[in-house]
């Protein structure tokens, strides 16, 4: 489904006269809908937004289309819809989405962790390793049926980039000019089905079922994270801390892991990248601990946001 764009502005520029430097203030990208219909918009605060699509109607109304058409332009037409007297919506009135809601490609990066690596039993993997995910795995905040498919779900809490221009062969020196910012993904996975006897020990159908990519409601831009390889990342269980660590531990950065995709597939704007998980999976446990009807996962990545879902 089609869904709206919201802008939170959270800093400005004090030369608000150049065109450049609006383009460069901070955002905070959501998408919403409202009586059915889908707008972008721009967050004024927490409890108020303004629609986009009224005061730049040749905007999409989706964010990987309007990535594809300049992502300069979006945050240009969303900071001079701030200035502007447009009226306010109460955000009580809109149903929020994930902010990316048909991603060319979602792409996993596994034992990209030091602690998780460590926790598996695994050495540092030498190039990174690979999968993918279906764009149907996208979902957001809320509920989420587990599949009967499974009786081994398990969280991954994750760091997700968000691609801003197409990007091929790029150099990793190049590499952050092509992100346009970062979100929250619980990257669910279905342990009992990576194995010899399910599905050869593919990766695909244990990480692709229905709903299994939940993502926080916000983009945040990239100039609004100081040092991204430098952020608190937990999850909690039902209240229990189950993941405690820290984006340092990543063994592959943004940058290495943006040279090194690109040099086999173009990536294009909007694609995502779930950077990988740290110590303290369920499978991680003895017994695992894996999910159960009714277990709230809360998952928080400083100056990023938090992801919460109930499993049914």
């Amino acid at each position: 489904m089609r869904a709206v764009l919201l802008f939170k502005l959270t800093s400005l520029l004090s030369d608000s006269s150049c065109a450049y430097s609006v383009c460069r203030r901070k955002m905070h990208i959501l998408q919403f809908s409202q009586a059915g219909r889908h707008s972008i918009g721009v967050r004024v605060d927490d409890t108020n937004i303004i629609n986009l699509n009224d005061f730049s109607p040749d905007l999409p109304t989706d964010v990987c289309s309007a990535l594809c058409l300049d992502h300069k332009k979006l945050l240009t037409e969303a900071a001079r819809c701030l200035q502007s007297t447009s009226s306010r919506i109460s955000v009580d009135d809109v149903t929020l989405h994930p902010p990316i809601t048909n991603p060319g490609k979602i792409i996993g990066i596994g034992l990209n962790y030091k602690d998780h690596c460590e926790e598996v039993g695994k050495p540092l993997p030498t190039e990174p390793l690979v999968f993918s995910k279906f764009s149907s795995c996208v979902t957001g905040s809320g509920e989420i049926q587990i599949p009967s498919a499974t009786k081994g779900l398990d969280y991954e809490c994750e760091l997700v980039v968000v691609i801003s221009k197409e990007a091929r062969n790029v150099k990793e020196a190049d590499a952050m000019e092509h992100v346009f910012g970062y979100t929250v993904a619980n990257d669910l996975t279905a342990r009992d089905m990576v194995s010899a006897t399910k599905n050869g020990g593919q990766f695909l159908l244990a990480k692709s079922m229905d709903n299994f990519c939940p993502l926080f409601s916000d983009i945040v831009t990239k100039d609004e994270v100081e040092d991204v390889h430098n952020l608190n990342i937990s999850t909690k269980v039902n209240g229990e801390v189950r993941q405690k660590s820290n984006t340092d531990q990543l063994v592959f950065r943004i940058p290495q892991l943006i040279s090194y995709l690109s040099g086999f597939f173009t990536l294009s704007p909007g694609d995502i990248i779930l950077t990988g998980t740290p110590g303290g999976t369920g499978m991680g446990f003895n017994p695992p601990k894996y999910l159960q009807s009714g277990d709230k996962v809360t998952i928080e990545l400083q100056n990023i946001g938090t992801l919460t879902n109930t499993f049914l």
